[in-house]
C-alpha cells in the first residue's frame, strides 16, 4: 500500500462485488482511503464540488473501475470533476434539454423498459443521426444530457443501464466515428460502471465494419458486455413485455418527444 493511498489488487480483494454490502475488508479500506484523499484536496472548488457528488455508491463505482487501485481511481475522480466542472465553459450541471432541444425532440435516444436485471434500457436509433446536418457542440451536449439523465433517474437499486443500437435502416451518411469516440471516452473516463449491456440490433455489413474500428476504444471490460442480437437472441436479455413490438415484443410504446420530456420518472422535469 503506498502512502498516498494506492492499494494494489489482489484475489482476496476481487472475491466480493465491489458495491455496498458486498465488501472485503480491503475494499472497505480502499473506500474509506479514497474519502481521506478527497479530504485533502486544495483547490476548494473542487474539494467542494466532490463533497456535493460523491457518495460511497460514487466512489465505489471509480474503485471498481480502477480494480480498487485507490490512487488510480482517485486520479480518474478528479478529472471527472473537472470535466463536470469545465464542460463547455458551463458545467455538466448547467446542460438541459433547452441546451440540446434539436438532438433531444429527434427521438435518436430514450429510456423506456428495463431488461431482465431491472436495468432501465437506452434506446439508441443511429439512422436519425446525420453529422452533416448535425452541430458538433450540440451533439456533444446532447451526450452528456443523455448520460446524466440516465444518472439521475436510475433507481436506488440499480446502478447500470442497458443500451439497444437500433441499427435498423442506417447508411453511411449515418455514420460518425468522431461523435462515436466521444461518446465512448465521456461513458468510460467520467461515468464508470454504468453500463449493463449493449445490445446491437438489426447489424450489417457496414455495422460489422465500424466495429471493427470503434471495439480498440473499448477497454476489455466493456467490449465483453457488447452482443449483436436478432428478435430471437434480444429475448435473453429483454423480456418480451418489456421488448419493443418493432423488435419482436409485445410492447407497443413509440416515442413522443412532447409525452416524453414531459413523462415524470422517465421524462426530464423542466
Amino acid at each position: 500500500m503506498s502512502k498516498s493511498g494506492g492499494l494494489a489488487a489482489s484475489g482476496s480483494l476481487l472475491s466480493a462485488s465491489g458495491h455496498i454490502g458486498n465488501l472485503t475488508q480491503e475494499q472497505t479500506a480502499a473506500l474509506t482511503q479514497i474519502k481521506d484523499l478527497v479530504l485533502n484536496i486544495q483547490d476548494k472548488r473542487t474539494l467542494e464540488y466532490a463533497q456535493g457528488f460523491f457518495d460511497d455508491r460514487m466512489y465505489l463505482r471509480f474503485l471498481r473501475a480502477r480494480k480498487f487501485v485507490v490512487d488510480a481511481a482517485f486520479q480518474m475522480l478528479v478529472d471527472c470533476i473537472k470535466f463536470r466542472l469545465d464542460f463547455q465553459g458551463v458545467g455538466v450541471d448547467a446542460i438541459t434539454m433547452e441546451s440540446c432541444k434539436r438532438e433531444a425532440t429527434a427521438g435518436k435516444s430514450f429510456i423506456h423498459g428495463t431488461d431482465i436485471h431491472g436495468r432501465p434500457i437506452v434506446i439508441v436509433r443511429p439512422r436519425l443521426h446525420d453529422p452533416a446536418l448535425t452541430d458538433p457542440q450540440e451533439s456533444e451536449r446532447y451526450i452528456v444530457f443523455m448520460m446524466e439523465h440516465c444518472r439521475k433517474t436510475l433507481p436506488p437499486h440499480i446502478e447500470q443501464v442497458s443500451l439497444i443500437f437500433d441499427m435498423t435502416g442506417v447508411s453511411r451518411k449515418n455514420m460518425d466515428l468522431k461523435t462515436t469516440k466521444y461518446m465512448v471516452n465521456v461513458l468510460q473516463n467520467y461515468y464508470p460502471e454504468s453500463l449493463g449491456s449493449v445490445l446491437i440490433y438489426n447489424s450489417t455489413w457496414l455495422v460489422l465494419g465500424v466495429w471493427k474500428v470503434v471495439k480498440p476504444w473499448l477497454d476489455q471490460v466493456t467490449a465483453n458486455k457488447v452482443t449483436f442480437v436478432d428478435d430471437k437472441s434480444m429475448k435473453s436479455f429483454v423480456s418480451e413485455n418489456n421488448l419493443l413490438s418493432e423488435y419482436g415484443g409485445k410492447d407497443k410504446y413509440e416515442f413522443s418527444a412532447a409525452e416524453y420530456y414531459g413523462a415524470g420518472p422517465v421524462g426530464v422535469s423542466h
